[in-house]
């Protein structure tokens, strides 16, 4: 069809499409491949949100518009994108009201929803706790959603407020969404920045046991620049395997975000790779054959593709040798639980 489509289509006055080109660009503007480094243009609308498959579900992400996160990790920049001023609840339910109308036709097939604000939504000084129960209490009327997933630095996990959660939104399951990074101390503290001791975490873990959730961990593939390649295996097989003998021991069910290490535009970790002449970042190959291992063993495993839109560049997997799109797909059917095992003879 070459006929160039009407304004009912919302094309710019001036901007000629054939509507194929209309389906394209609209599969690249609100699809996979939308953009997810930018700011939101205002403190009601949230940064980034998606309908996206996760684990073979339908999940909807939604990275809200809030305080900045009160920790500035060394490796991560997503602060620089948040408010430095607090957002009122009222704003945060609009971002959230704003995100169902946009995928209303989509509310029926949903059966779970991510919360995100580039720090921890559990933080009540950067999430007030009202509009997070009011969240709650509409996600309740969503009849097939059956995880809510909470991203947070575990340390705000408090069983009293996720239990009045739990009770907005009876028939939901919580998953506790935090990062661990890394076993080794000194990458945490010296390389990371991360300002969690081990200690700290292991007591967010016993707040999880109680209250029966879910957790998903993310781990680093190789969060030490001067790392090789062969180390990096060794260090986030460690980190993998510590995570589940202490979530076995609480009876905590886990998932792990195994996620290659990327460095982030203007972080102190990006400048340090900079400054490493054998710098060289994750190869996917090498991730993707840890996460085949861990399956084998039993755990689930999920490989982080994302670099949230803000990879400097020459900084992240897809400028290592092994790196090729054929790659792609057989780790989105991986994540789906469509297969278990690569294919490393046609790959």
């Amino acid at each position: 069809m070459e006929e160039t489509l009407s304004a009912s289509l919302g094309i710019e006055e001036g901007a000629f499409f054939t509507l194929r080109e209309r389906v394209k660009w609209l599969y690249d503007s609100y699809g996979q491949r939308k953009p997810m480094g930018i700011p939101a243009p205002s403190t009601k609308r949230p940064h980034y949100f998606l309908h996206r498959t996760f684990l073979n579900q339908n999940d909807l992400l939604i990275i809200f518009n809030t305080l900045s996160c009160r920790y500035s990790c060394s490796f991560c920049s997503l602060s620089s994108k948040s408010s430095s001023l607090p957002v009122p609840g009222d704003c945060i339910l609009a971002q959230f009201g704003y995100v169902v109308e946009e995928l209303k036709h989509s509310l029926s097939v949903l059966d779970r929803i991510t919360l995100s604000n580039e720090g921890s939504v559990l933080d009540a000084r950067t999430f007030p706790q009202s509009a997070l129960l009011e969240i709650a209490s509409c996600i309740s009327e969503l009849r097939r959603i059956h995880i809510l997933v909470l991203e947070t630095r575990i340390e705000f996990v408090d069983p009293v407020f996720v239990r009045r959660i739990m009770k907005r939104a009876p028939r939901v399951m919580v998953d506790i969404l935090t990062g661990f990074e890394t076993l080794d101390s000194r990458i945490r503290d010296e390389i990371l920045g991360k300002k969690e001791p081990l200690g700290v975490f292991l007591n967010g873990l016993d707040k999880v046991k109680q209250l029966r959730s879910a957790l998903t961990c993310f781990v680093l593939y190789k969060p030490d620049p001067v790392m090789t390649d062969e180390e990096a295996f060794v260090e986030a097989e460690k980190s993998i395997d510590f995570l589940g003998r202490e979530c076995e021991k609480r009876s905590i069910p886990l998932t792990i975000r195994l996620n290659p290490m990327y460095m982030a535009k203007g972080s102190q970790w990006a400048r340090r790779a900079r400054s490493i002449p054998t710098y060289q970042p994750p190869r996917l190959t090498d991730v993707m054959r840890l996460a085949e291992k861990k399956v084998e063993e039993g755990m689930s495993v999920y490989i982080g593709l994302s670099t949230e839109g803000l990879n400097a560049h020459g900084g992240s997997y897809v400028c290592r040798e092994d790196y090729s799109q054929k790659l792609i797909k057989p780790i989105k059917l991986f994540n789906d639980g469509k297969i278990l095992h690569f294919d490393w003879e046609r790959i």
